[in-house]
């Protein structure tokens, strides 16, 4: 289950409720059908006594229930006695067990599967300072199981069809997709799923509400009554008899009229006049902004040192820029104002084309720092004099304003680069957007200035991060190592040894069983190939060797893979001569390899030539069986 989110379900059913259909007519319960099948042995041999008996059993109901348990009740809102309630809100109570509003249903609610709740909640108004009649009248009795109220203002009472619409299950959490429509289990059996997860792993995650949908009003006393929602219910808590009424009856008709109905439980609060969101967001007044807001007049018609021209381009008041902030009007990137395009950024054939004279000494000024590498001093600041007439007569370096997000674009020059101008896409980049706009720039410095003043604690967070870097670096490091570590064992062991160059031009080197031997206590984990599947499949099939090939590069078909033991097993080299044993016997330097004479190391010889035919250079375990020469 996700946490972080709220999961609402219609309703909950759980033991028998979950069997109930439909109550008899006339029935003051809900039934289920019982079936009991009744076996025997009988008198008679080969007759067996076996019958099946169905009976509708009537369960619990809102007619056998007097009284809630005040436990069962965890929260309650508004909170008793509160004075200051926001008026715009729902009264609600809840419960701690998951399907306390669903236990005593009798009925289903018409079209769909659920049951409708047998409480419901209803708050009424208290008379109040101004006179107002209140809208119900409280009783006591001692002949009565519960206490009681008439209602004497019908119309503060809940449309009795709708009750089941103002009850739910909350879960804390996420139970399913963000939106499911229906629990039936047949059909959604993940929610019921994890909900019956969350029910016995932690049970106070979840619970019932039943809400009050009446709209309250400001500075108004009223009282909450948890009622019965049946008629059953409604007569069991009066001390009436039942009568032969359906199960189904509502406590109160449609439209209602006066009743007298019994409660569970009440409590009372008091709304307020002012400070809910409502109140707060009606003080709200719409106004046209004007087009200054968020903006702040920045002067730059005037040098702004380094030997630099002021802002020539014509602007409203001329020289004059708008430094925007956080706060723009709400249509300010559909409809782009002239303040935003002095410099012609977004390509108004109307205007001089981007970037404008004042960007591109801009440009060359901050540009001079990466060209006193290359050149003098004197000769990189004549070649801007052209752009900037004051440094015509520089023979020194001067100091150049900075390349803020340099390290970031890893762009050391602005408007050009290493073979001339930059091309047209990039010239609208943000590194270049940013540097040659007194505004953004203005932005930078301030950007510049925190991370200064804060320099210590970045670099603190820096080498906090290095940490993971160095692991990950060290870990990348020893898998190349075991890579080429891998690569050179394995080109010195397994391997085919290099054929001599007198028989080079002869045959190729044949096949070496040096990798199947050093490897034989893998096999049993080790799964060959689809491709060297589709070639073994092939040549079981009988084909040559040009269609094994063909198959073996086809496309992929319902090939049975097999472990490599299991194929070594069935070749005609069997596992003994990959053994442990076999292994330590021809281990190079062995007595019993200085005695043999083979042409190439033994592991890599001796398998494959276990796999030929006598007839082809093959060798077996045991002579060729013959015909003894005394035997006639």
């Amino acid at each position: 289950m996700t946490a972080g989110a709220y999961s609402f379900l219609p309703s909950l059913r759980t033991g028998l409720a979950t069997r109930i259909t439909e109550p008899r007519e006339r029935a003051p319960r809900a039934s289920v059908l019982v079936k009991l099948t009744l076996t025997g042995d009988p008198l008679t041999p080969g007759k067996a006594l076996e019958q099946t008996v169905k009976q509708p059993v009537q369960i619990y109901g809102p007619g056998d229930v007097v009284g809630v348990d005040p436990r069962a009740v965890s929260r309650t809102e508004p909170r008793p006695f509160a004075n200051n309630v926001e008026p715009n809100y729902l009264a609600h109570v809840e419960f701690y067990d998951e399907d306390f509003l669903w236990r005593y249903s009798p009925v289903l609610e018409d079209g769909t599967k659920r049951l409708l709740p047998w409480l419901a909640l209803i708050v009424l108004a208290a008379e109040s300072e101004t006179g107002a009649k209140a809208e119900f009248e409280e009783f006591a009795l001692p002949d009565r199981p519960l206490p009681f109220i008439t209602v004497t203002e019908p119309a503060a009472l809940p449309p009795h069809a709708e009750l089941g619409a103002w009850a739910h299950v909350h879960v804390n959490g996420e139970l399913d997709v963000p939106l499911a429509l229906d629990l039936d289990p047949a059909r959604d059996p993940v929610a019921l799923a994890n909900l019956r997860r969350v029910l016995r792993e932690n049970p106070d995650s979840a619970c019932s509400r039943l809400l009050c949908p009446r709209h309250l009003l400001p500075n108004t006393t009223y009282h909450a009554f948890l009622v019965p929602a049946f008629e059953t219910g409604r007569r069991a808590g009066l001390g009436m008899a039942p009568g032969d009424i359906e199960a189904k009856t509502p406590s109160w008709g449609t439209p209602p009229a006066s009743v007298q109905l019994p409660y569970y439980h009440r409590w009372s609060f008091t709304t307020g006049s002012t400070g809910d969101f409502e109140y707060l967001v009606r003080l709200l007044k719409p106004i046209r902004a004007d087009d200054r807001v968020g903006r702040r007049d920045m002067d730059c018609h005037r040098s702004p040192g380094f030997k630099l021209p002021g802002v020539t381009t014509p602007t409203q008041p001329d020289g004059v820029l708008r430094l925007g902030g956080a706060l723009q009007l709400p249509e300010a990137d559909e409809h782009i104002d002239a303040y935003e395009n002095w410099d012609n950024y977004y390509a108004d054939p109307q205007r001089p084309p981007y970037p404008n004279q004042w960007q591109q000494a801009m440009a060359g000024l901050i540009n001079l720092a990466e060209a006193y590498q290359h050149k003098t001093a004197a000769a990189a600041n004549t070649e801007l004099s052209e752009k900037i007439p004051d440094l015509a007569k520089e023979v020194d370096p001067i100091i150049t304003p900075p390349l803020y997000g340099r390290w970031h674009a890893l762009t050391p020059r602005l408007l050009t680069g290493g073979s001339g101008p930059v091309p047209e896409g990039e010239l609208r980049g943000w590194v270049h957007r940013l540097n040659l706009d007194p505004r953004f720039r203005a932005a930078a410095h301030y950007g510049t200035q925190v991370v200064q003043a804060r320099q210590e604690e970045f670099m603190a967070a820096a080498w906090a991060q290095i940490g993971d870097v160095l692991t990950a670096n060290a870990k990348i490091r020893a898998a190349q190592l075991a890579r080429e570590v891998g690569n050179r064992l394995k080109g010195k062991h397994l391997d085919p040894a290099a054929v001599p160059a007198a028989r080079a031009a002869d045959a190729p080197p044949g096949p070496s069983g040096k990798a199947l031997t050093l490897t034989a206590p893998a096999h049993s984990r080790l799964i060959q190939s689809p491709a060297a599947a589709r070639a073994t499949a092939a040549a079981v099939a009988g084909l040559t060797g040009a269609e094994q090939l063909a198959g073996a590069a086809g496309p992929p078909g319902v090939i049975e893979q097999l472990v490599v033991r299991f194929q070594v097993e069935e070749s005609q080299v069997a596992t003994a001569p990959v053994s442990p044993e076999m292994r330590r016997i021809m281990r190079p330097g062995g007595r019993l390899v200085k005695g043999l004479k083979f042409d190439r190391d033994p592991r890599e010889d001796l398998v494959p030539r276990l796999d030929r035919p006598p007839e082809t250079g093959g060798i077996t375990a045991a002579p060729p069986k013959t015909t003894p020469p005394a035997v006639v």
